[in-house]
């Protein structure tokens, strides 16, 4: 028998067989039922009831959890592949698709460029761009945030992430969260309304919190509805978005890997109507707090960005193959540094972008030779036509086009 959500079954067999239904899913062998209650929601307007947040772990549930977790095992297997100076430049890369996903789905206007010169001045304070060093400086350290274990929590992740780029008349005038009235709003109708109160935000925060730590729910299933919840608390005028989608995927790094965590909101920048569509089903009065669809669709998309990552790294390693066979012929067998630079800033510029550039002091790092040395090769380099110089203070070079296509093609 097929499993349908319980609106359709309301209308295709009727209320009586609807109740009955409900029932079934909660005290099934297979469900779950949460302590996380929500209110009823239709129609742009809350209702008098409230429901348990519940699942079934269906067939199908199941089978995509057990594809992401051999979706994260592939990456890791196949990031090992990687030389080790690739490994932090194409993870930024993936950081630079997450945050311009991130700002899109949230119509932040950013562009890659703006976020790439954000990332390489982290340290600089008086950035152009400063407003989203939050953004990037998170999604940078995203392994090492701490699953979290109080509601200032909350409050610490939405200072560091986007308290930058809040309007004054948006900032939280509550002891830690808002106090006031917050909807969401999809520019016709109202479609979620936040809890009413800074008092029953705490109280929904610390159930969170609790929730995040039951074992008797899987992981993914407990990260998903997790960031589900907090979206409905809405503990903050603006923010919330961005601050629930880093939640999940700081809890997502620490289980699966940094690069699934990553592609979440590219994902989901993709598949935007299917994502607030997940969302906004939960608290209907014929969906009655069921999030089994919703998990399906989340782990979709968590799926989906793997298998993107995969298709990356798995295309990017045969060029990888490609490049290092081109430098084991005979013609490089004599020029030693003057090689392995060469090899790097190909291999770098194939797995990153085309815009990738090295200057002197980058390639004097990975290289440990002195400035002299990295000059006079960079200089030769640039007369054979295998590099072009971009700037001369600081001194910096990329691949020439010509000569990356002769590697490749």
């Amino acid at each position: 028998m097929k499993y349908e959500k319980l609106s359709k079954i309301f209308y295709k067999d009727g209320e009586q067989f609807f109740e009955k239904e409900i029932e079934r899913r909660k005290n099934g062998y297979g469900s779950y039922v949460t302590s996380l209650s929500v209110q009823g929601f239709r129609k742009g307007r809350l209702l008098n009831e409230t429901y348990n947040l519940f699942y079934v772990n269906t067939h199908k549930l199941m089978v995509l959890n057990n594809q992401v977790l051999l979706n994260s095992s592939k990456i890791t297997t196949l990031v090992s592949k990687l030389p080790p100076y690739v490994i932090e430049p194409y993870f930024q890369k993936l950081i630079i698709n997450e945050a311009q996903s991130n700002n899109e789905i949230e119509g932040i206007r950013s562009t890659k460029k703006q976020l790439k010169e954000v990332l390489n001045n982290l340290s600089d304070p008086d950035s152009k761009h400063k407003r989203f060093r939050g953004l990037m400086k998170t999604y940078l350290f995203i392994s090492q945030i701490k699953p979290f274990k109080d509601i200032t929590d909350f409050r610490v992740l939405y200072d560091k992430l986007v308290s930058d780029e809040i309007n004054q008349e948006d900032e939280p005038d509550g002891e830690l969260f808002r106090k006031g009235y917050v909807e969401v709003n999809d520019g016709t109708s109202t479609t979620h309304i936040g809890l009413d109160s800074e008092a029953k935000i705490v109280e929904a925060l610390h159930s969170l919190i609790r929730f995040l730590d039951n074992e008797d729910h899987l992981e993914l299933y407990r990260y998903m509805v997790a960031h589900y919840y907090y979206e409905y608390i809405h503990p903050f005028y603006d923010g919330n978005g961005r601050t629930g989608r880093l939640l999940v995927c700081s809890y997502l790094s620490r289980y699966l890997d940094r690069y699934s965590a990553i592609t979440f909101s590219y994902a989901v920048n993709k598949n935007k109507s299917k994502y607030y569509k997940a969302l906004e089903e939960i608290p209907s009065p014929l969906n009655k707090g069921e999030t089994t669809f919703y998990l399906i669709d989340m782990l979709e998309l968590l799926n989906t960005g793997q298998e993107g990552i995969i298709e990356d790294l798995e295309l990017n390693l045969a060029k990888l193959e490609r490049i290092q066979t081109y430098f084991q012929s005979e013609k490089w067998a004599e020029k030693g540094e003057a090689r392995y630079l060469l090899q790097l800033m190909t291999s770098l510029h194939a797995f990153v972008d085309d815009d990738t550039s090295m200057s002197v002091t980058e390639l004097m790092e990975m290289s440990k030779s002195t400035r002299y040395k990295i000059n006079k090769i960079m200089l030769n380099l640039e007369e054979e036509d295998y590099v072009e110089l971009v700037t001369q203070r600081p001194k910096t070079y990329k691949i020439r086009e010509e000569f990356l296509e002769s590697v490749l093609l």
